[in-house]
C-alpha cells in the first residue's frame, strides 16, 4: 500500500484530470543528496528543490503489487560535464566508484495545474547498479531493497571438500609463494613436455601453469597430471605451439581435502571441508 495525504488521496478521487511529472532522489552512500524533476520548470515539494536542467532520466515501467516481490527498474541517464552532484561531474562520480551503494528513489508528483503540486507518492527505489556508462550516457539498474532477500538459505553450506579457491583470500596462502621457474627440455604433445626439474610425482596435479616465455607467453594452462622426472601433461593443448625454451611458473594445485590440506599446504587451520556429513545421495 503506498501511503498518501489525505489531501492527494480526495484530490485524486474527486479530479477529473491532473498533471504529473516523474521525481528522481539520489542519495548517495555519505548522505549527499540530489534531487531531479523530469519537467519544464523545477519543482518544489517539502522545501526541497528538483531541479529540471540537470541529467535527463528515461526509464522502463514499473509493475504495483499488494504483495512482496523482487523487482527491479531500468533507468538511463542522459548526462554532460555540467551535471554535477556537489562539486564533482556525474559521469566522473560513477567512474570513481562514488555511486558504489548510492540508492536512486522515484516519485509521482501530482499537480492541479503545472508547477502547483497536491502532493507525491514513492513508486518505487533502491540500490544502484551501473550496468554501463561512457560518453553522455549512464545505464543504471535500481534493485527494490527486497532483492536482499533473494539469497539462497542457509547462506553457508557444507561439503565434503573446501569451498575456498586455491591461492584465495579465504585459503590464505600465497600463491607467489609456491611457484618454481623451469623451462622447457623435450616435447612429447600439443600438451605433454619435458621439464629438467624433479618433481614429486602429481604434485602439480590440477595446478597452474603461466607461460612467461615463448610464443604463448601470457597465457595458462591447467595441469592434468606431472611425473617425477619432470614431465608434465597440460590438461587441453596450448594455443600455440610449445618450444624447447619456453619459460614458465608451475603452481601446486589442490583436491580441496583435509589430507592435501594438512599434509601437502600446512593450512589446516583454514580448510573448511566437512567430509563426515553424509551426502544426500546416501541419505536413508
Amino acid at each position: 500500500m503506498k501511503e498518501t495525504t489525505d489531501e492527494l488521496r480526495d484530490y485524486l478521487h474527486n479530479a477529473d484530470s491532473f498533471h504529473v511529472c516523474d521525481l528522481y532522489e539520489l542519495k548517495l552512500a555519505n548522505g549527499t543528496t540530489a534531487y531531479y524533476a523530469d519537467y519544464d520548470r523545477p519543482v518544489t515539494v517539502g522545501g526541497r528543490v528538483y531541479v529540471c536542467d540537470g541529467p535527463q532520466f528515461t526509464r522502463d515501467g514499473i509493475k504495483l503489487s499488494a504483495g512482496i516481490t523482487v523487482d527491479k527498474m531500468s533507468v538511463t541517464i542522459d548526462l554532460d560535464a555540467t551535471d554535477k552532484v556537489g562539486d564533482v561531474p556525474l559521469i566522473q562520480l560513477a567512474h570513481n566508484g562514488g555511486l558504489d551503494n548510492a540508492t536512486l528513489t522515484l516519485k509521482r508528483a501530482f499537480m492541479s495545474e503545472p508547477g502547483k503540486i497536491v502532493g507525491t507518492l514513492t513508486f518505487f527505489g533502491g540500490a544502484i547498479e551501473i550496468k554501463d556508462g561512457g560518453g553522455l550516457s549512464l545505464a543504471v539498474e535500481v534493485k527494490s531493497a527486497v532483492q536482499k532477500l533473494n539469497v539462497d538459505y542457509p547462506v553457508r553450506k557444507y561439503y565434503p571438500t573446501c569451498p575456498y579457491v586455491l591461492y584465495g583470500a579465504m585459503c590464505g596462502l600465497k600463491k607467489s609463494d609456491w611457484g618454481r621457474n623451469a623451462t622447457v627440455t623435450g616435447v612429447h604433445g600439443d600438451r605433454d613436455f619435458q621439464t629438467g626439474v624433479a618433481m614429486t610425482a602429481n604434485y602439480y596435479a590440477q595446478g597452474a601453469l603461466e607461460w612467461t616465455g615463448g610464443a604463448n607467453a601470457g597465457a595458462v594452462s591447467s595441469v592434468k597430471l606431472n611425473y617425477a622426472d619432470g614431465r608434465v601433461v597440460l590438461l587441453v593443448p596450448t594455443d600455440a605451439p610449445i618450444r624447447i625454451g619456453d619459460a614458465f611458473t608451475i603452481y601446486p594445485g589442490c583436491n580441496k581435502t583435509v589430507a592435501t590440506c594438512r599434509d601437502k599446504f600446512a593450512n589446516l587451520s583454514r580448510n573448511r571441508a566437512t567430509p563426515f556429513i553424509p551426502l544426500k545421495e546416501t541419505l536413508v
